[in-house]
């Protein structure tokens, strides 16, 4: 009999080991959630993880199952795996995903490692519907926190993804239960103190997530940039826009929309675009070097859409640069 169970035991010869640490963990850490008065209900038995997994689509990785099987956190935040309904879940899962194509509809984010972004917010969206189905499903573990479903072994990374916003909260499920902060009413989550010894000591890389918690967004006009979406992105691709419209080659808008040193003093940088003052002094330069360049003082105000309900407006940008303009010219 020993001999037969030597045979079919699983090749890992510390598979069990490891197993009982996990079910020891995960009754340590829903005790500490009882502990600090977040909302606990019954684990998750095998047959509804059998039936959300195949509602969904995904596998919950093992670390995960562990705790979910031990008990099921529902306080606000928490996906209620039993009793949300499968709108509800299906929404969850998806928004990662549907808030990175907002952005990229909206123009302003654009990953690196994807390439070049087109020149058409609906070109560069369906590229990264593209890129994005081969992206492992991410299983909402708290608010905007996600694990990877793929590979489904333990010790996948947790990533925090709001909008265009990325970043890892933990190698693994160990380390984000020490790093997360949980506020419920009347009270406030206390981390572990420790981490168990099979956590994670690195972040395992995970196909598509990883490179957008890696790498810095870029535009395709301005391959050098060093500051990221928001305001100051939109205004600079409007410009860069409208010059380009205006007859003006890619190498000259290049030229213009950027300065001459970077952080590290090379040539190329745009490290000082880093909110709207500095673009907009920018753009007052640009602007100045238009009048310089032979445009009426119109057209500059028309092209660049300082004018009113444009992007800055003329007598707030205009008025100094304006004085200047024919001190020089005079």
């Amino acid at each position: 009999m020993a001999t037969t169970t030597a045979k079919i035991t699983p090749v890992d010869p510390n598979s069990s080991r490891v197993c009982f640490s996990f079910a020891a963990y995960a009754k340590n850490l829903i005790d500490h959630l009882k502990l600090c008065r977040i909302p606990v209900t019954e684990g998750l038995t095998d047959d509804e993880f059998s039936s959300i997994e195949t509602s969904f689509g995904f596998i919950f990785p093992p670390d995960l199952r562990s705790i979910l099987r031990e008990g099921l956190p529902v306080g606000p935040g928490f996906p209620n795996w039993r009793l949300s309904s499968p709108q509800q879940l299906q929404i969850l899962i998806n928004l990662p995903i549907l808030g990175i194509c907002k952005e990229i509809s909206k123009g302003t984010f654009w990953c690196q490692s994807w390439g070049d972004e087109p020149d058409y917010p609906n070109e560069a969206l369906s590229l990264a519907k593209q890129i994005m189905r081969k992206a492992p499903i991410l299983v909402p573990i708290y608010r905007h926190y996600y694990i990877p479903s793929m590979p489904n072994m333990a010790g996948n990374p947790v990533f925090f993804i709001q909008g265009g916003y990325f970043r890892c909260s933990g190698f693994d499920v160990a380390g984000f239960f020490q790093q997360v902060e949980i506020r419920q009413k009347d009270c406030v989550y206390r981390s572990l103190n420790s981490s168990p010894a099979w956590a994670a000591k690195a972040a395992r890389r995970i196909e598509f997530w990883s490179d957008l918690v890696e790498n810095v967004t870029c535009s395709k006009r301005d391959n050098t940039c060093r500051w990221r979406r928001g305001v100051p992105y939109r205004i600079f691709k409007e410009v860069s826009s409208r010059l380009r419209e205006g007859g003006w080659t890619e190498e000259e808008v290049r030229d213009m929309m950027m300065t001459t040193e970077g952080d590290d003093g090379k040539e190329g940088g745009s490290s000082f675009l880093k909110d709207r003052h500095s673009l907009e002094l920018h753009l007052r330069l640009l602007s100045f070097t238009l009048l310089r360049a032979g445009w009426r003082i119109h057209d500059v105000v028309y092209s660049l859409g300082f004018h009113e309900g444009g992007i800055l407006d003329a007598d707030s940008c205009l008025d100094v640069l304006i004085t200047k303009a024919k001190q020089q010219l005079s």
